[in-house]
C-alpha cells in the first residue's frame, strides 16, 4: 500500500512515521491536530478494505475494544474510512513490550512476576466482565510504557463470549494455544485463562514450556501433555505460583479458573501472601486440592487428539518488523525462540544484574524496564532517526560507535533501522553498533501468470511480498486468472512490497450478428452498460444486426461503457427503372434508397404526382454508392 507518511488522514491525523507492517495492517505513529495527542494509527491495506466481510471484522475489533475503559488496557479513541484508507486511532504508549523485557532480562522473581502479571490480569478480568475474549494473550500485546503503567493491546482477534465459541478454525499464537482450540477449534474465556498461565510460566522461568522445530510439534505438545512446573526450570520459584500456574493451565477447562475474574482474585491473594513471607499458605492447600481433583479426572478421561487433525496454526512465510513501541500487534505469528538467560556464561555479572533488578522492583515495571536507575545508562529508541540525529543523541554513552548499512522493508533509506544493544537495554559499556537502511532490496517478483488469486496470494507471501490492490479488467486471458502485476516486466521490485494483481474478467463479449435487442441483452448480463448505439454501414452484416463493441474506457472492468454498433445494411444500391413514373413517386424511391435526387423539369412542383419522368441521369441497373446524387428529367 501507498507510504501514508506526511499526510493528514480525515482532516485531523497527521502520520508521522510507519511503526510496523503486517499482512493485515499498517501502523503509524500519527499527531491528534484536534487533541494535541500522539496516537497509534492501525491502517487495513486497500485490497482488504475493498472486503466487506473484513471491513465487518476491523469495525467489530474497534467496537469491541471501545466498549473496554481500564487502565490496564489500550484504549481505542476512533474508527473511520477517508477515502478509502480504513483505520482505527488507538492510545499510544511509549516504551517496549512484555516481549522485549524478557528477551533483555529473562526471568524474573516471582514477586516481581506477580507485580508485573496482576496488572495484565486485572486488564483482561475487566475484558471478561464486558463479555469478550482477547484470544491472543501474549508478552507481545503487553506494553511496559516509561511511566510505569502495564496494558494490555492488540483485540484484533477478540470476539464476544458466549458459552462456547466456535472459531471456524485454530486461531491466535501457537505458543499460547489451549488444548482445545488445539483439538476442537473451541474457544471460551478459560482458553484465555490457559495463555495467561503459559505467560506466566515465561516470567517465572525465562521460556516457553514446550519447544518445537514446527508449530504443529509445539500445538501438539499443549493438546497432549501436562504443563510442567516452573520450579522443574527454575527451583527458586515458589509452590504457590507452581499451583497456580498449573491450575490456570489445566489441560481441560472445567478444571481452571471460570474466567479471568477468578484468576485475578487468587493473583491479589497470592501477592499478599508472598509478601508476608508465609512458607506455607492455606492458598497453597487449596490449590493443591484442585490440582489432586486435576489428575484424578485426567487420569479417567484422557484427552486424545488426532495428529492427522490438525491445522496450520500461523502464517510461515509472514515476517513481522517494526517499532515495537507500537500498541497493536497486526498479525498472528508463530514467536520465535527466546533467550533464557542474560549474559550466560557470566556468573558475576548475572549476579549483579540481579541485585540491580530487585532494588527496581517497587519503581514500576514500566520505568525499570525502559529507563533505568540513575548510576546506568539505558539504550534509547533511535528508530526511524537519521545517522546525524542518531550518533548526537549517543554521544552521552561514548565514542565507540559502529556505523553498518542493512536493506530494510519497513524502514526509509538513511535512517536507523535498530541499534545493538536494543532500545531499553541497560548499556555496560562496549560497542555500539548502528544499523542504517539502505532502502528496501530489490528482488525479482514470483511469476504469477495464469495463476488464481489464491495461488497467486501464496506465491506472494512465500517469496516475503504483501498483496496489493487487486483489480478485474476484461481481459483475452482466462477467466479468473492473474495476466499482469507489478514485476511481470521482469523489473526488480522492493523485497517486502505490495504487488498489485489485475485479474482477467474474460474476453469483451462477441456480438456480432446478433440483433440489437439480444446484443444490449448480452452486454448487461457481463456486467457492462451501453452507453451509445450508433449505424454503420456494412456489406457483410445485414441491417440491425450488431457489428462491434468499442470499449470506452482501457481497461475495461465491471461497469464499464461501451458503444454498440450497428449494420445499415450495404452503402451501395441498384438504380432501379423510374422513367415513365411521376416525378414525386421516383423522388420517394430514390430517396428511400439513401440517393440525392434533383428534378430537372418545367413543371410546377403541385404537379409532380401527375408529371412524368422523362429521362434519369442514371441507367437502370446501375450501382450507386449511398449518397449519390441521380436527377430526373422532366420537360
Amino acid at each position: 500500500m501507498a507510504d501514508l507518511v506526511g499526510k493528514v488522514i480525515n482532516g485531523r491525523y497527521k502520520v508521522e512515521r510507519l511503526i510496523a507492517r503486517g499482512g493485515m495492517a499498517t501502523v503509524y505513529i500519527a499527531e491528534d491536530n484536534r487533541l494535541d495527542r500522539k496516537v497509534a494509527l492501525k491502517v487495513i491495506h486497500p485490497h482488504l478494505a475493498n472486503d466487506e466481510n473484513f471491513r465487518e471484522k476491523f469495525v467489530r475489533e474497534a467496537k469491541i475494544a471501545a466498549q473496554l475503559s481500564h487502565p490496564n488496557l489500550v484504549n481505542v479513541f476512533d474508527q473511520a474510512e477517508d477515502g478509502g484508507t480504513v483505520f482505527l486511532a488507538m492510545e499510544y504508549v511509549s516504551g517496549i513490550t512484555l516481549r522485549q523485557a524478557l528477551d533483555d532480562f529473562g526471568a524474573l522473581s516471582a514477586s516481581r512476576a506477580l507485580d508485573v502479571f496482576e496488572p495484565i490480569i486485572a486488564g483482561l478480568a475487566a475484558a471478561h466482565g464486558a463479555g469478550i475474549l482477547h484470544r491472543d494473550i501474549k508478552p507481545e500485546n503487553v506494553l511496559l510504557s516509561d511511566d510505569g503503567r502495564i496494558k494490555l493491546s492488540d483485540f484484533g482477534l477478540a470476539r464476544p463470549i458466549s458459552a462456547q465459541t466456535q472459531t471456524g478454525g485454530v486461531v491466535g499464537t501457537v505458543a499460547y494455544l489451549s488444548p482445545e482450540l488445539v483439538s476442537r477449534g473451541l474457544a471460551d474465556a478459560r482458553s484465555d485463562v490457559y495463555a495467561a498461565g503459559i505467560m506466566l510460566f515465561e516470567l517465572l522461568t525465562g521460556k516457553q514450556p514446550y519447544q518445537g522445530e514446527q508449530a504443529v510439534q509445539i500445538a501438539m505438545q499443549h493438546a497432549n501433555s501436562e504443563v510442567p512446573a516452573p520450579s522443574s526450570v527454575n527451583a527458586a520459584v515458589p509452590e504457590l505460583l507452581d499451583e497456580i500456574v498449573l491450575w490456570a493451565t489445566a489441560k481441560l477447562p472445567e478444571h481452571r479458573p471460570a474466567d479471568a475474574i477468578e484468576l485475578h482474585r487468587i493473583i491479589i491473594r497470592a501477592k499478599n501472601e508472598l509478601n508476608t513471607g508465609k512458607a506455607t499458605s492455606q492458598l497453597t492447600q487449596q490449590l493443591k486440592q484442585t490440582a489432586l481433583l486435576r489428575q484424578t479426572t485426567v487420569m479417567a478421561a484422557p484427552l486424545n487428539v488426532d495428529a492427522n487433525a490438525t491445522e496450520v496454526f500461523s502464517n510461515p512465510f509472514h515476517e513481522n518488523s517494526g517499532d515495537h513501541n507500537a500498541t497493536v500487534a497486526i498479525d498472528i505469528d508463530q514467536p520465535a525462540e527466546q533467550t533464557t538467560a542474560l549474559f550466560a556464561g557470566h556468573r558475576v555479572t548475572k549476579a549483579l544484574v540481579s541485585s540491580v533488578l530487585v532494588l527496581l522492583l517497587g519503581l514500576g515495571a514500566g520505568w525499570w524496564f525502559s529507563s533505568g536507575p540513575g548510576g546506568f545508562q539505558v539504550m534509547p529508541d533511535l528508530t526511524s532517526r537519521t545517522q546525524a540525529q542518531a550518533i548526537a543523541s549517543l554521544k552521552v554513552f561514548g565514542d565507540s560507535i559502529e556505523v553498518v548499512s542493512e536493506s530494510s522493508k519497513t524502514v526509509s533509506k538513511g535512517l536507523v533501522i535498530a541499534t545493538e544493544p536494543q532500545p531499553g537495554a541497560i548499556y555496560w559499556g562496549g560497542k555500539i553498533v548502528l544499523k542504517i537502511s539502505t532502502g528496501p532490496k530489490l528482488v525479482s517478483a514470483p511469476d504469477l501468470s495464469s495463476k488464481t488469486l489464491v495461488e497467486a496470494t501464496g506465491l506472494i507471501l512465500q517469496n516475503g511480498f504483501t498483496v496489493g490492490k487487486v483489480s478485474s479488467w476484461f481481459n483475452s486471458a482466462q477467466i479468473g486468472t492473474i495476466y499482469a502485476f507489478d514485476g511481470s516486466d521482469g523489473a526488480k521490485i522492493p523485497e517486502g512490497s505490495p504487488i498489485d494483481l489485475e485479474i482477467s474478467l474474460g474476453a469483451i463479449p462477441l456480438v456480432s450478428g446478433m440483433d440489437q435487442a439480444t446484443a444490449i441483452n448480452v452486454i448487461e448480463v457481463a456486467g457492462l452498460k451501453v452507453k451509445t448505439v450508433t449505424e454503420e454501414y456494412s456489406d457483410s452484416t445485414p441491417k440491425g444486426q450488431a457489428m462491434s463493441l468499442v470499449p470506452l474506457s482501457e481497461p475495461l472492468g465491471k461497469g464499464g461503457e461501451v458503444n454498440l454498433v450497428v449494420s445499415k445494411g450495404p452503402d451501395t444500391v441498384i438504380m432501379p427503372k423510374v422513367v415513365g413514373e411521376t416525378i414525386s413517386a421516383s423522388k420517394t424511391l430514390l430517396e428511400s434508397l439513401g440517393l440525392r435526387v434533383v428534378v430537372d423539369t418545367n413543371q410546377l412542383s403541385s404537379n409532380w404526382g401527375i408529371a412524368k419522368v422523362k429521362k434519369v441521369s442514371a441507367a437502370v441497373g446501375t450501382k450507386l454508392k449511398v449518397g449519390n446524387t441521380v436527377t430526373l428529367i422532366s420537360h
